[in-house]
């Protein structure tokens, strides 16, 4: 439940219908926070450890091929993938399914790969990940949805500009950045996840 992100949970809230399918549920932290939230949830990973995990927090997880879902066409309002579309050899593929079973929207959430840091020696964690078999930017991940739903909007999330502020500035500038930001005189440059909704359906 630590891992679970308030941002991720409130994104979902704000564009999900009642129903959510949780493809690639993980540890089943989001299942269980949307479930206590008012959503009907299901969630489904391929890993047997991770479903068990869900489970025992009190998430309705079950085990699956990770190809295809095991539910009808249209049998949930919504389909969401946080952090999950990195880790596919062929994301398109899952997206596909997740459109299938998905009545009105599906929801993706992926790490940030849009800019760098030019010559500064800092890279996002992300970026060293051997997991990962993709690294998505705003453009790419945009591309990958309009193939597959016809339109999506996408956009970068999570500024670290701000965690970053905090951490290097001396104690009193910390303040006045604080206000520069609060004002908006202070424009974030660098986002750590982006985030995309595309509409579901025939």
């Amino acid at each position: 439940m630590e891992q679970v992100d308030g941002a991720l949970v409130d994104f979902v809230a704000e564009h999900a219908g009642r129903s959510i399918l949780d493809l690639g549920c993980g540890l089943g932290g989001y299942s269980r926070t949307l479930a206590e939230r008012g959503f009907d949830v299901r969630a489904l990973d391929v890993v047997p450890e991770y479903v068990e995990r869900a489970r025992s927090i009190g998430a309705d997880a079950e085990l699956y091929d990770g190809e295809t879902i095991p539910l009808g066409d249209g049998s949930v309002d919504t389909v969401m993938l946080l952090e999950v579309l990195e880790h596919l050899d062929d994301p398109a593929r899952l997206l596909c399914e997740a459109r299938r079973v998905a009545r009105t929207g599906v929801l993706v959430t992926t790490p940030n790969c849009t800019q760098g840091f030019g010559q500064v020696p800092v890279e996002f964690s992300h970026m060293l990940d051997v997991d990962h078999r993709h690294f998505f930017t705003e453009q790419s991940l945009k591309r990958l949805l309009d193939d597959v739903f016809g339109s999506s909007v996408v956009e970068q999330t999570a500024p670290i500009d701000r965690h970053l502020a905090g951490a290097v500035l001396p104690q009193p500038l910390r303040a006045v950045h604080r206000w520069l930001d609060t004002i908006g005189l202070v424009k974030p440059r660098f986002f750590f996840r982006l985030r995309g909704r595309a509409p579901a359906g025939p």
